[in-house]
């Protein structure tokens, strides 16, 4: 019982180990980074709606999507084979999000043909929190719902029609020019495109950590907006490091595959000396069940005690009686 139990506590360690997420990274925008400029509590929301994988190669790599792929803060550009295989599987009824606002984004938005992008300069709003740095929206269409409104970090604008707006007295580009340029822009958009559809928001930095508190409430609406199934891609960061990532995975997997036949060999053992145990007691019963007919087995008894003892009445209490019965 004791070795019975042992395994099952050993078994309990190894299978707790084997749960514990040691992935981690630095990389600005990234689903694995805990910081306060990565998105991992974004990735945790995206999780809790269906489910999210990280995208870790190009696109055309890597084979079908069947969900939502989500692009957020990218920096590296995007091939004319990604950009097909991404214009294919939105044509086929998948769904892009892309938050950017100064990034690489606008690369592949012209190769799929799309007509829209963002601006490269700095949108500017008269209602912000802490500095015109961070202006604050409350315009979206209803089909956004759960939320009162989103707090930005330097965003960008859309040039296109779209569901999301600033203030009318915001503007892109310098402060001055508020008073001649202000006025409504896109920082939320959908375009249709093929069976799919293509998201687009003007402003990653609200996806971040930093902005988790004020922009909770976004974050899960925006998710449930998006789908139920995520890609998120981690390739287009240029901080973001797959060989480190490709090391980890495999030391990982190393890990599992020794622990498995560790686990393998103890359950082994287990049943083995469990088996002994019980053949080794069939087989005392067996012997002891294996004398002729003949023979008298409390005689046998006797001699075999004698014999032990070094006594012909075998200990001193038989001898004691042995010899009443004589009397």
């Amino acid at each position: 019982m004791k070795k019975i139990f042992l395994i099952a506590f050993t078994t309990l360690l190894l299978s707790s180990a084997l749960t514990v997420p040691i992935t981690k990274s630095s990389c600005e925008f990234s689903m694995f980074n805990t910081g306060w400029n990565g998105c991992s509590e974004f990735a945790k929301i995206l999780h809790e709606s269906g489910g999210v994988i990280p995208v870790m190669y190009p696109y055309n790599t890597v084979g079908g999507f069947d969900g939502t792929l989500v692009v957020v803060g990218p920096d590296v550009g995007f091939s004319s084979h990604e950009a097909d295989a991404v214009r294919k599987f939105v044509e086929n009824g998948g769904t892009l999000f892309i938050a950017d606002d100064f990034g690489s984004a606008n690369s592949l938005l012209t190769k799929m043909g799309v007509d829209a992008t963002f601006y490269n300069k700095p949108l500017k709003d008269i209602f912000y929190t802490k500095s015109m740095d961070f202006p604050v929206v409350v315009k979206f269409s209803s089909e956004l719902r759960g939320f009162d409104r989103v707090v930005l970090d330097v965003p960008s604008a859309i040039t296109t029609g779209g569901e999301g707006f600033s203030s009318s007295m915001s503007v892109i580009g310098e402060v001055e020019d508020i008073v001649n340029k202000s006025g409504n822009y896109v920082v939320f958009a959908e375009i249709k495109y093929g069976s799919g559809r293509i998201i687009l928001f003007s402003d990653p930095s609200a996806l971040m950590n930093d902005l988790y508190p004020e922009n909770k409430e976004f974050m899960i609406a925006l998710a449930s907006y998006l789908g139920n199934k995520f890609y998120f891609d981690e390739v287009h960061h240029s901080d973001f490091n797959p060989y480190s990532m490709s090391t980890t995975y495999v030391y990982k997997e190393l890990d599992r595959r020794s622990a498995g036949w560790v686990l393998f060999v103890l359950v082994v053992v287990g049943f083995v000396s469990l088996l002994g145990n019980v053949k080794f007691r069939i087989s005392r019963r067996t012997r002891q069940r294996e004398l002729p007919a003949w023979v008298d087995d409390e005689l046998f008894g006797r001699m075999i005690r004698e014999m032990r003892s070094g006594s012909k009445y075998g200990d001193e209490n038989e001898h004691e009686n042995s010899g009443k019965d004589k009397e």
